[in-house]
């Protein structure tokens, strides 16, 4: 497989990138109910609601990186042709959802960390060490970003949901294979 992506197949960094994309976000969501959800003083899986809450800001920050190396990744070489089974629709909604998708990479985490940065909440990487606050105590700010974050939130699930069944139906239903074109070792 090559590194780079192909006129007829995702490289190993898309395909990278797209997996770890899709751990890390499958985290953030699953992280982020069970914080909110949690009592002061309640252990989930060992984890206390502080560590929930560090790990989700640390993890939206490793996304926002891995976001970054993946968008460069995209614009450094070419996208592979449409799967020939994509009706001219699915091709159009496919392609704004992955508009969507790239967009809530970055949104949710500049939100969230303008949040808590104006907020007064602070980062503390991974339980280790604090990050400088550039940004300063704000709370119209941290107002907007909790809400952008909180509705971008929605609308990443959306477009996940979107994404997923146009997959499924294709993998599950018409069985063409599609989702085979993202799976690491396969060319196409």
């Amino acid at each position: 497989m090559p590194l780079q992506n192909t006129s007829d197949s995702y490289g190993a960094f898309t395909k990278l990138f797209h997996w770890i994309i899709v751990i890390l976000f499958a985290w953030q969501y699953l992280s982020g109910n069970i914080m909110t959800e949690m009592q002061r003083g309640d252990v989930v899986a060992s984890l206390t609601q502080n560590d929930y809450y560090n790990w989700h800001k640390s993890i939206g920050l490793v996304a926002l990186a891995i976001a970054a190396f993946r968008l460069l990744n995209r614009y450094i070489g070419r996208l592979p042709g449409w799967a020939p089974t994509l009706s001219g629709g699915e091709k159009k909604v496919i392609h704004r959802l992955e508009q969507v998708l790239y967009l809530a990479m970055f949104v949710m985490p500049i939100s969230g960390f303008i949040y808590v940065m104006a907020g007064g909440f602070g980062v503390l990487m991974f339980g280790e060490f604090r990050l400088p606050d550039p940004i300063g105590r704000s709370e119209t700010l941290a107002f907007i970003g909790k809400w952008v974050h909180i509705v971008s939130g929605w609308v990443l699930a959306a477009a996940v949901a979107g994404h997923l069944f146009i997959v499924l139906r294709h993998q599950l239903f018409m069985k063409d294979g599609l989702l085979l074109r993202m799976l690491p070792a396969r060319r196409k």
